[in-house]
């Protein structure tokens, strides 16, 4: 029997049983935002599903949150708290950062629909369109994009700004935009949190996919910090030791030469100094 051909209540209790076994058979979920994610983006999601080693499904929510009571009861409000909207269930026994690590990554370049926000300025090029004259060209003239016709096609007299970056795209624009094979639209998979059901941790999207250059940056910092503290306070590190070794030997060598006392290394500074001193007063005496 089809699933489609099961009562409405009937396909709820089946849904539920098929998240109690996913539940149960795996120790995290991932939460993943399906809000505006194309079909074409989420069949491709579908085919990294035995490669990093996770199951993806849909359902309503009020179902899953039933069949995870009855498995983890003690969870249900933690994450009933953080599934707002259209979600999508991933359910996985792999390292759930690697996994974020690789769906985030993954990008496709879509055609835009009426509607969408240009996530960039958008220019539609100059050059022949291949596209035959007709009422086509009504498209164009509306978003002031200045044709002629070459050799029996539209041709682009010059680059133009079809839309500048958070415009919303019209649907003349998406329209031209399809014709001329321009894909504007940046889909990711946007990854909300993730759950350790066995260690009973929520596992927030700014955890699952860092700032890798930020906390480089912060380490670098950190570094610096350590080490001019280790120098300040003299702390006899193995790195530190070195710059130690060279500050004590010039602030001797400073030192023996300021107060006049002579060794091997400084005599010569010393007597250096002193002449120095000798010809200043003696122009000063001349002078007087």
């Amino acid at each position: 029997m089809s699933i489609k051909t099961l009562r409405p209540r009937e396909r709820k209790e089946l849904m539920r049983k098929l998240f109690e076994d996913l539940i149960k058979k795996h120790r995290y979920l991932i939460i993943i935002d399906a809000y505006r994610l194309r079909a074409n983006m989420l069949s491709e999601v579908r085919l990294l599903e035995k490669e990093l080693g996770f199951i993806i499904k849909g359902g309503k929510k009020g179902v899953f949150l039933k069949a995870l009571e009855r498995i983890y009861p003690d969870v249900v409000d933690v994450l009933k708290e953080n599934l707002h909207g259209q979600v999508l269930f991933i359910f996985t026994n792999n390292d759930p950062f690697d996994i974020a690590y690789e769906l985030d990554k993954f990008e496709m370049d879509l055609e835009a629909s009426p509607g969408d926000i240009a996530p960039i300025d958008i220019v539609i090029p100059e050059g022949n369109t291949g596209l035959p004259p007709g009422p086509i060209i009504g498209l164009f003239s509306s978003l002031s994009i200045p044709t002629k016709i070459v050799a029996g096609a539209i041709y682009i007299v010059k680059d133009t700004l079809a839309a500048k970056k958070g415009d919303r795209i019209s649907p003349n624009l998406a329209n031209i935009l399809s014709k001329l094979g321009i894909k504007p639209i940046k889909s990711k998979v946007n990854i909300r949190f993730a759950y350790d059901f066995k260690d009973k941790l929520l596992i927030p999207r700014e955890l699952l996919l860092p700032n890798i250059e930020e906390y480089v940056h912060k380490f670098e910092d950190a570094v610096s910090n350590a080490f001019k503290l280790g120098v300040e306070i003299s702390y006899p590190s193995e790195i530190i030791l070195p710059v130690l070794i060279t500050k004590a030997y010039l602030n001797a060598f400073n030192l023996s030469i300021e107060s006049g006392y002579p060794t091997e290394y400084t005599i010569a500074h010393i007597i250096s100094k002193a002449v120095r001193i000798a010809k200043n007063l003696k122009g000063s005496l001349s002078s007087a």
